[in-house]
């Protein structure tokens, strides 16, 4: 399950890496929907793959 500290780290990673894209709100919506099904046990589906790239890296379990 994802504490503070790892949704901060997860969160500031993707602004670093991807707030300029034009996709950005579509990024934010995947990630808080993937932080969702990751602690909820439920396969990531078909959310951005950059997403779930940084997701799993800031995942603590």
């Amino acid at each position: 399950m994802f504490d503070k500290k790892s949704l901060d780290a997860m969160f500031d990673e993707l602004r670093d890496n991807y707030e300029l894209e034009p996709d950005w709100e579509d990024i934010q919506r995947d990630a808080h929907l993937g932080i969702a099904r990751a602690d909820g046990g439920v396969e990531l589906g078909g959310i951005d793959p950059r997403v779930i790239e940084v997701l799993n890296k800031h995942n603590p379990s």
